[in-house]
């Protein structure tokens, strides 16, 4: 195939990357992120192997070089792309990590390059942990689990929004991103995370870290699909299957789904972990422009929990303090079966793009999202305890001793999110203006009643059918919380390209109005609760394109989070007592922060993308993590002013040879501008460094594909980093290392590209502490006003041990 150097034969749906080679030679390399996308181009040459994806005619003799005054002639180059049953193309620097970018913000993307490689049991964030800025707790040994979390800069998941085929799935209230519903690994075309600054078109409220954009692949134009096999250690057992139409018929319409189930016992204690899965999307493009997707995502899993530890319980113990008894006793709190969580999910988006002429671009996306599942914990409940405030009387629990009883403490949660974004865009010369209204309705319920153990250990009802009721016949629970969250969000943005298009300037505001009601329906409880806020978010970028290589930008912008978590708006109450174990937060202010960016990128054969970066955050949101009653629950806090400044970088080699290494770094350095408040007094933490905020993380690897063989070895270190506001105790330094070795086959019959693939988590095996929960101080300490204030033990969470994943998959 043919191009000129603008490349402007291309369809226009694929993104295209231009490189100067010498003098008048261009590449255009295109980024594939869809299996099968080689076999839908017009036309191609001969097959040839993956590893020689792009080839370029040359002259006889060298060409003579003209002014710029005198034009430049067009010259024809031949590119010729490949992608295996997987998606692999090869083509991306540092072996899928560092594929070119050319925002004015921070921001980094995966593809299939790299994708393809990873286990297929990856979670979408265990994706992305060698992106510089991103620290990933990870808790599992196949890098799967939703109790996984990660921290962007220095802040926790919950400052980071998350967007999936430009739709929000994080949980509304917590912001946790849920990345086991959004999709299957085989069917993630990219991942995008941008470290800082989000889209202003981006339905998200609370990035101030920035955001993570996640890309469901598209239907292939062909009638085909593709399995995968994957078992491992720890008794890793995952089927999947995917089925793509084609087109059908001369409709233009196309469309895949998918199934997958794995499941494996826990790495670490007893129990099993268990995940179905479905991804189904049709399509239909027409026009110039046009274009029309429905996709739908189904989810059920369960899996045992494990505990959170202190650091004496690491030191005495190891690993196994941190898992659930494997055999139940009786009146034992701590057997694994009553220690678990139960998940079903529905995502329904259908993004649509109409172009209307003159410039005119219209976009909207209306979504669905439901979620329901409960977390369950043992614990021990008295047999004449409270409602609230009301006395339960006798509540005759099966098996009480000395008047008190294990029971299961249920926490059944029930979400429903619904929504949709527009943009409006107009074009015209060198201008673009866009403007957008963003509408989102979420609705939860979140009920924690108790339910009878049985003899075997498990509950009489995992949900909470059969509650224990009071003397009136009430459920006895220590929340009942219903609440309703509606947000309204506006914005307008302009964009002006000068000087041949090198320079861009950029300027936009977005406004965002949101209100909370929540009730509580405990006996004596205050029962309705209500708030407004309404937060103006300006934001403005520039980037200079030095050379074709070269780039320079700045931004700055705001952002801010709402608190975050259902117990925030609403009361938790002790069984046993008439008193309130966490009381709801008064006089809640929103997380504001101002940021900015520097930064410069170079594509070639090398790619450089480096920034540095500052932070000013006002009514900092932290949590102080802790055990109630045995179940693990996140108090709100507000730390006050917090300043973070830092520099990262990546570097990256396009395939050369086969091989492709690459290599991140971050240094940050993240301080607490106030004293907290601990009760009538204060801590000293002002000047202190922020929990969960690694000073130095690095990232090296090196990838070698030559279309048939493929191997790589990619390693993490993340520096020490405190886990108590008053900074006095630490989480340990570590490194963590994964491999992949594989080999693909000729076609054979109808299977096409098949392939063996080994994965390698945490190759050596290395035990470390993953995450800390935080807490104010670690030991006792004097506050401002001379109180003596006790300490308390932060907790930390696992890190995941070895996993090895055997896979099998082809194309057919």
């Amino acid at each position: 195939m043919h191009f000129s150097p603008d490349c402007s034969t291309l369809p226009a749906s694929r993104p295209l990357r231009l490189f100067q080679l010498t003098g008048m030679t261009l590449l255009c390399s295109t980024i594939l992120t869809t299996p099968g996308f080689a076999e839908t181009m017009p036309s191609r040459p001969a097959p040839h192997k993956a590893g020689t994806a792009v080839k370029t005619t040359a002259p006889a003799k060298k060409a003579h070089k003209k002014p710029a005054s005198e034009g430049s002639t067009s010259e024809n180059v031949l590119v010729t792309a490949s992608s295996t049953a997987t998606g692999v193309t090869n083509t991306t620097p540092g072996g899928g990590l560092l594929p070119p970018e050319t925002a004015a913000k921070a921001q980094q993307s995966v593809t299939r390059d790299f994708i393809a490689k990873q286990a297929a049991t990856s979670n979408p964030i265990s994706l992305i942990q060698y992106i510089p800025g991103i620290t990933l707790s990870n808790s599992d040994a196949f890098g799967q689990s939703d109790q996984s979390s990660f921290y962007m800069r220095g802040m926790g998941q919950t400052s980071v929004g998350y967007t999936f085929e430009g739709i929000p799935i994080a949980d509304p209230s917590s912001y946790a991103p849920f990345t086991s519903e959004a999709s299957d690994t085989e069917n993630i075309s990219k991942i995008t995370v941008q470290q800082g600054v989000s889209d202003i078109t981006s339905p998200v409220y609370n990035s101030v870290a920035g955001a993570i954009k996640q890309y469901l692949s598209d239907p292939s134009a062909r009638l085909g699909g593709k399995v995968n096999v994957s078992y491992g250690n720890h008794q890793l057992a995952r089927e999947f299957v995917r089925f793509d139409t084609g087109e059908l018929g001369h409709s233009g319409v196309k469309a895949f789904a998918s199934y997958s189930y794995g499941t494996n016992a826990q790495w670490l204690g007893p129990g099993r972990d268990r995940r179905s899965h479905v991804d189904a999307k049709a399509m239909k493009e027409w026009g110039n422009g046009n274009s029309a997707r429905v996709f739908l995502t189904w989810t059920e899993q369960s899996f045992p929990f494990l505990m959170s530890i202190s650091k004496a319980q690491w030191n005495q113990s190891g690993r196994s303090a941190a898992y659930y008894n494997p055999a139940y006793t009786p009146g034992d709190v701590n057997y694994y079966k009553q220690n678990s969580e139960e998940r079903h999910s529905v995502v329904i988006g259908a993004p649509l793009v109409f172009n209307l002429g003159h410039g005119l671009t219209f976009t909207s996306e209306p979504y669905y999202v439901h979620l329901h599942g409960a977390g369950n914990n043992g614990q021990d409940q008295v047999e004449e305890g409270y409602n609230g405030t009301r006395p339960t009387g006798n509540l005759n629990i099966p098996g009480a001793v000395d008047g008190s009883a294990a029971v299961q403490a249920v926490d059944n949660f029930n979400q429903h999110t619904a929504g949709f974004n527009n943009v409006l865009s107009w074009k015209a010369g060198h201008n673009e203006l866009q403007a957008g209204y963003w509408y989102n309705y979420y609705n939860q319920t979140e009920q924690a009643p108790f339910s009878v153990i049985g003899p075997d250990g498990t509950a009489e009802n995992f949900w909470g059918k059969y509650p224990i009721r009071d003397q009136y016949g009430d459920a006895v629970m220590q929340f009942n919380i219903h609440l309703i969250q509606q947000l309204n969000s506006l914005f307008i943005s302009d964009t002006y390209k000068m000087f041949n298009d090198r320079l861009t300037l950029n300027a936009g505001l977005k406004f965002v109005m949101m209100s909370y009601k929540s009730t509580n329906l405990i006996p004596g409880d205050n029962y309705n609760y209500g708030r407004s806020d309404a937060q103006p978010l300006p934001q403005m970028s520039a980037s200079y394109q030095i050379t074709p290589n070269d780039q320079v930008y700045f931004d700055a912008a705001t952002a801010f989070r709402e608190p975050s978590g259902i117990l925030v708006y609403g009361n938790y109450w002790d069984a046993g007592a008439p008193e309130i174990d966490l009381a709801h937060s008064t006089g809640l202010k929103a997380e504001y922060s101002i940021s900015e960016e520097i930064g410069y990128r170079h594509t070639g054969l090398v790619n450089i993308t480096a920034s540095l970066f500052n932070y000013n955050m006002t009514n900092r949101q932290s949590s102080v993590t802790a055990y109630t009653g045995g179940r693990l629950v996140s108090q709100y806090i507000n730390a006050g002013g917090q300043t973070s400044r830092g520099a990262q970088i990546a570097i990256g080699l396009r395939p050369w040879h086969g091989l492709s290494p690459y290599a991140s770094f971050q240094y940050l350095h993240a301080t607490m501008d106030n004293n907290l408040p601990d009760k009538t007094d204060y801590i000293r933490s002002a000047g202190k460094i922020a929990i969960n905020s690694p000073a130095y993380t690095a990232n090296f690897g090196l990838s070698y594909d030559d279309g048939n063989f493929f191997v790589n070895g990619y390693m993490s270190y993340v520096g020490s980093q405190y886990s108590t506001f008053m900074n006095d105790e630490k989480m340990p330094a570590y490194a963590i290392g994964n491999a992949t070795i594989g080999y693909r086959f000729k076609k054979l019959w109808f299977a096409k590209s098949p392939q063996i693939q080994i994965n390698a988590l945490n190759l050596t095996d290395n035990k470390y502490l993953a995450s800390g929960g935080g807490s104010f101080n670690a030991h006792p300490v004097k506050g401002v006003f001379g109180s003596t204030l006790k300490g308390s033990a932060p907790l930390y969470t696992v890190g995941g041990g070895f996993g090895l994943v055997f896979s099998m998959s082809s194309g057919f």
